[in-house]
């Protein structure tokens, strides 16, 4: 391992040749200012060294260089943050100062005058030693100026850092959008938080709040105010009622009319009925806007100017107080934020993207809000927490660090302890000034405190967690810290991470420091307030003075040294929360697959190829074709020579092929062999007719088709298929009228005509061609049944031209039907 820098300081000779100091640009003195100078003190001239630094201790530096830029330990950081600074050192890593002017690199390393010239001023209260290592320190920053660094740290957005976030492996300290830091873009992104939630691991508690920059977010306040104000008196009746009895609400002086509590119990009722979805197929009563302005001008008189009802108006209030109590009994199954709520309806009123409490202000009436609507800035109404738990009646809240060291997946460490930072008034809702409300350093330190807060309170306003701990078992409920307010708070933060990592930037190697601030309710439930980016970290007060430091030295061991080594110790950060994530194949573009098998060209099954010209090559060719045919038709033929003789039997009755019946009829009446036993003939449903052919045949197909028929001139029938009512006249015919030959004719006939017409014709669908195909092998069945293409007539036919392919007969009519009709005419 190299040599600490710390280490390094003797090497360099340090000798007080003040004539020959090179001085630092920045205090360069002109010829104007000499003589001031020469009048002060000369402790400064004294306090200027020439350092030399011998070549041995110069190579020495440049191989510590080397080390750590194989190494990846070179780090920048812009500004002071000295634990961090500190804390990278002490891991032997580097620092590169960036220059306050953006130069391009050279392609060559500098030189050793370059190196060692214009080195840094002493100053009066650095050490020789100290300052030798600054000037170390100097020098090895040079070396680096051609390297990139490994680690950055900077807390302001400026153009060098877009050059450094443009290297993905190197480390940052901020995500360049955290849009749920500002109060605006967190009031967006948890209005849907309920999606993330997950009992014991994520669930948020976040007053409702709305953006004013969006008309329908300010319609939704009217309406949330209006109803917070109905529940308001109903609970201040409740509580006025108990405490203090109807003479605390009732004086024959009043001045408002018990009607508005009406009112209000009838606007709570209806809310309730919406919740219950009993309002269906329901009208109400419109509210005019005149109505709830009348209502909020009484409300506000009760609340704000401790008004009276009047008591003329003989109406008893011993039910109007049982009424409300049903009532709020009923509503807070519907009213999440029913603790949280007092009666004053106070709402905050927030400046979308400002920090350090600029700008907020506590509001009371729906006026106050409108006047910000029209204002460029975006500002953000949020309810008051109006019943928070107080110490010794004074207002808190808790500061709470954790870390996002990753989005994808997003990968979130909690800081073990926290602060309570305390107001330095006592807490009144009477009072709307900022020093009773904000509970940030940055206000309270403008304030004093009061005389009549409680002395147990720190002077400089803030705890640590263990000493809230302690109040809280004083006060006998030291559970609520491990069993509510911790876990809430932690799952508050990972749900407000969820919520917003859509919206997050997902480059890797980068992590953020954030302060999440909550308040606490009466009921010991954490509500979170707002999240922000680069958290003071400055020892301000007793408190931050020991946990900032700590924090910092344990972010490095996260950061930095968790990521070298996992098991690496982190402090006292605790991984909270660690996205599963399935893994996703890599995308390589498209990738379709076809599943099946190859299918193969069947070589028995000869084909011309296309006739594009009349020449002697094409005849030729054709020729060559036609004898290798009615070679392997031959061959073919004395192979199924043992074919069945009996006529087809068809499947089942669900058979939904062409409409042959006429014709298997006719054959099996021409057979006469003893071996056919039975012919069984399936009718075919009436509604399954034929579908008729295709009459757009190109005149080539026709001409085709006139050869054809030309070819059979002896006794073939030239008329179309007999249609199924004339054939059902020829069944009445006797069979002995007609001779077998005869039958045999006239089946020719038909296959003569049938053929003709399916060479010059494509059939467009899948099941017509499966049909057809079953035709072909049932009609070569029975061909061979009857001894026509086998057996007796064998010796006369020349060539049988029946192909079988794929278990099926594909008869050439061109070839066949001669050597049949010449057969047919011997038999005559």
């Amino acid at each position: 391992m190299p040599e600490p820098p710390e280490k390094l300081s003797p090497a360099i000779m340090v000798s007080p040749l003040v004539a020959s100091a090179p001085s630092s640009p920045k205090h360069a003195m002109t010829a104007e200012a000499s003589s001031d100078v020469m009048k002060r003190s000369s402790s400064c001239i004294e306090n200027k060294y020439k350092c030399t630094i011998t070549s041995e201790r110069l190579s020495r530096l440049r191989k510590i260089v080397e080390t750590a830029v194989k190494e990846h330990k070179v780090f920048t950081i812009k500004g002071g943050w000295p634990v961090i600074r500190r804390e990278l050192l002490k891991r032997n890593w580097i620092e590169k100062y960036e220059p306050t002017i953006t130069k391009a690199k050279s392609s060559t390393a500098p030189n050793n005058d370059d190196l060692i010239s214009n080195l840094p001023v002493k100053h009066d209260w650095e050490s020789p030693t100290a300052y030798t290592e600054k000037c170390e320190k100097t020098i090895m920053s040079r070396m680096l100026q051609n390297f990139d660094v490994d680690f950055y740290w900077s807390m302001r957005k400026d153009q060098s850092d877009l050059l450094h976030r443009s290297s993905s492996y190197k480390l940052m300290n901020r995500f360049s959008k955290s849009l749920f830091a500002s109060k605006e873009g967190l009031a967006l992104l948890l209005q849907q938080h309920y999606w993330y939630s997950e009992p014991g691991v994520s669930c948020v508690n976040f007053p409702r709040c709305y953006v004013l920059g969006f008309p329908d977010h300010f319609n939704h306040f009217v309406e949330d105010f209006r109803l917070t104000a109905c529940v308001g008196l109903l609970k201040w009746l409740i509580h006025t009622y108990d405490t203090e009895n109807k003479f605390g609400i009732q004086s024959p002086e009043g001045q408002v009319p018990l009607s508005s509590l009406q009112f209000a119990v009838d606007r709570c009722a209806e809310f309730i009925e919406v919740q219950k979805h009993m309002d269906i197929d329901k009208e109400y009563q419109r509210v005019w806007d005149h109505e709830w302005d009348q209502f909020l001008t009484h409300y506000y008189s009760v609340m704000h100017k401790n008004a009276l009802f009047d008591t003329s108006v003989d109406h008893p209030l011993t039910m109007y107080y049982i009424k409300s109590k049903n009532i709020l009994n009923d509503l807070q199954k519907y009213w999440p934020e029913y603790n949280m709520d007092g009666w004053k309806n106070v709402w905050i009123l927030k400046p979308g993207n400002k920090c350090r409490g600029r700008g907020i202000q506590l509001i009371k009436t729906i006026s106050d809000v409108e006047k910000v609507m029209n204002l460029k800035l975006k500002y953000v109404v949020q309810k008051y927490i109006e019943r928070p738990l107080l110490i010794h009646k004074t207002k808190f809240d808790i500061r709470q660090w954790f870390i996002v060291s990753n989005v994808q997946p997003l990968t979130i460490w909690m800081y073990r302890e926290s602060y309570l930072r305390f107001s330095s008034q006592i807490f009144s809702l009477d009072n709307f000034h900022e020093s009773l409300h904000l509970t940030n350093h940055a206000v309270q330190c403008k304030y004093t405190n009061v005389e009549q807060r409680d002395k147990a309170l720190p002077h400089d306003n803030m705890w640590d967690c263990h000493t809230f701990q302690t109040w809280l078992k004083q006060m006998g409920v030291k559970e609520k810290w491990n069993e509510v307010i911790l876990p809430g708070m932690r799952e508050g933060i990972v749900c407000a991470m969820l919520a917003s990592q859509d919206v997050m930037d997902r480059r890797q190697n980068t992590y953020e420091l954030y302060g999440a601030d909550f308040m606490i309710s009466e009921d010991y439930k954490p509500w979170l307030i707002e999240i922000n980016c680069s958290p003071d970290l400055s020892s301000s007060t007793s408190v931050t003075s020991r946990m900032c430091p700590q924090c910092m030295e344990d972010l490095v061991k996260v950061v930095v040294d968790r990521k070298r080594d996992p098991t690496a110790e982190t402090g006292l950060f605790d991984l909270v929360y660690r996205q599963n994530l399935p893994r996703v194949p890599p995308y390589l573009g498209i990738n379709l697959s076809v599943r099946g098998r190859k299918i193969f060209r069947n070589k028995n099954k000869l084909r011309l190829p296309p006739r594009e010209t009349k020449s002697k090559d094409y005849e030729n060719n054709a020729q060559m074709w036609l004898n290798r045919k009615q070679e392997f038709i031959k061959n073919d033929m004395k192979r199924s020579s043992t074919a069945p003789t009996n006529l087809p039997k068809l499947g089942s009755p669900g058979y939904k092929g062409p409409v042959i019946e006429d014709l298997i009829d006719d054959l099996s009446k021409s057979v006469k062999s003893p071996k056919v036993a039975k012919v069984e003939v399936i009718k075919v449903a009436k509604s399954d007719t034929v579908k008729k052919k295709s009459e757009g045949a190109t005149k080539h197909k026709r001409d085709r088709v006139s050869r054809k028929r030309s070819s059979s001139k002896s006794k073939t029938n030239k008329n179309h298929f007999v249609s199924r009512k004339q054939q059902n006249a020829k069944e009445n015919i006797k069979d002995d009228d007609v001779s077998d030959d005869q039958k045999s004719s006239s089946y020719l006939e038909f296959f003569n005509e049938w053929a003709s017409r399916n060479k010059s014709q494509d059939f467009k669908e899948a099941k017509t061609q499966r049909d057809v195909g079953v035709w072909e092998r049932e009609t070569a069945s029975i061909l061979k049944g009857k001894n026509i293409l086998s057996g007796a007539h064998s010796d006369d036919i020349g060539n049988k031209n029946c192909v079988k392919s794929n278990d099926c007969f594909n008869l050439d009519d061109g070839n066949l039907l001669p050597h049949i009709n010449a057969n047919c005419n011997n038999v005559n």
